[in-house]
C-alpha cells in the first residue's frame, strides 16, 4: 500500500463446501492431514494465512491498532473453533510480489486456509515517478491471482478472496494524479477509485470462475456508507482515507468468521 510519506449484500460468491470440510473436521474431530493437532490434546487447529498489503499488515506504522488478521482468531474462538492466524501482509506490495514470496511467506506454513487481498497497489499509477499506467496491467493482475489460487489449491489449501476496500480523496494521496490525461475526477468524492473499480470487478470474476469464496469488502464498505447516518469515512483512517480503521477491520474480521462458520453443524 502507498505509504503516507511517499450491508451485507453478498455473503460470498462461489462455494462454501471446501471451507465446510475444514470446519467439520475441527468440530467433529475427523482426522485431516491439513489440520494440525494441539500437542496431543486432541484439539484441531485451523491454520490460516492472511496474504495482502498494508490493509493486512499488522506492523505498518500508519495502520489501525488491530487489523482483521489479528481479530479473526478470537472471533472464531468465541464459537469454539481454534485457529492460528499468520499475518503475511507487507505494505506497498502487489500481487506480483505476493506470487514471488508465496513459497516463503505462505506455503512453508502448510496452511489450511489462505485469505488473499490485493488491488490498490496493483491498480495505482505512480504519477510522481512520471508513470501513466497502473503498476500491473489488468492481465498480469489476473494471472498473478489465478496462479496464487491454483498453487495453493494444489497444496490442498482453501483460498478466500477479498476485494480491496474503496478509497476516498485525501491530503496524503492523489495530488500527483491531477494530470487530466490520467482521467481522475477530483470533483467526484470516489473518483480515486477509477481504476480500482476495474480491478475489483476482476476479482469478482476470478472468484466466480474459480468457485472461490469471496468477501466483497469494496461493495460492503460502499453499501455501509449509503445507510442513513453512516458514512464510509466511519470505516477509513481519518485523513488517510485509504486504509480501514479499527471499525473497518473489525467488520472484515466478522465477515471472515461468519464465512468460516457458516456451515458449522448445528448442535
Amino acid at each position: 500500500m502507498i505509504n503516507k510519506h511517499n450491508l451485507l449484500s453478498h455473503l460470498l460468491r462461489g462455494t462454501l463446501l471446501p471451507i465446510m470440510a475444514i470446519i467439520t473436521s475441527v468440530c467433529c474431530g475427523a482426522e485431516s492431514s491439513n489440520v494440525s493437532s494441539n500437542n496431543g490434546a486432541g484439539t484441531k487447529i485451523i491454520k490460516i494465512v492472511a496474504l495482502g498489503d498494508s490493509t493486512t499488515e499488522a506492523d505498518w506504522e500508519g495502520n489501525a491498532k488491530e487489523v482483521y488478521a489479528s481479530r479473526l482468531q478470537p472471533e472464531l474462538q468465541k464459537h469454539g473453533v481454534e485457529a492460528e492466524v499468520i499475518n503475511a501482509g507487507i505494505s506497498n506490495t502487489t500481487s506480483r510480489q505476493a506470487l514471488a514470496r508465496l513459497d516463503n511467506d505462505v506455503r512453508r506454513h502448510k496452511p489450511d486456509v489462505v485469505i488473499v487481498q490485493f488491488g490498490i497497489n496493483d491498480s495505482w499509477i505512480d504519477a510522481s515517478l512520471g508513470r501513466t499506467e497502473p503498476r500491473l496491467t489488468l492481465e498480469e493482475y489476473r494471472d498473478c491471482l489465478t496462479t496464487i489460487i491454483d498453487t495453493l489449491r494444489g497444496d490442498g489449501a482453501r483460498v478466500i478472496l477479498m476485494t480491496s476496500n474503496p478509497m476516498r480523496w485525501s491530503e496524503y494521496y492523489g495530488e500527483e494524479l491531477r494530470d487530466p490525461a490520467l482521467g481522475f475526477d477530483f470533483n467526484d468524492v470516489r473518483g480515486i477509485n477509477r481504476l480500482l473499480d476495474i480491478y475489483v470487478e476482476e476479482v469478482r470474476h476470478i472468484a466466480a470462475e474459480k468457485e472461490v469464496p469471496l468477501i466483497d469488502v469494496f461493495e460492503r464498505f460502499e453499501a455501509y456508507g449509503q445507510v442513513e447516518n453512516q458514512s464510509i469515512h466511519d470505516l477509513l483512517i481519518p485523513g488517510d482515507e485509504m486504509h480501514p480503521n479499527d471499525l473497518g477491520h473489525a467488520m472484515i474480521a466478522q465477515w471472515l468468521a461468519d464465512l468460516l462458520l457458516a456451515e458449522l453443524p448445528q448442535s
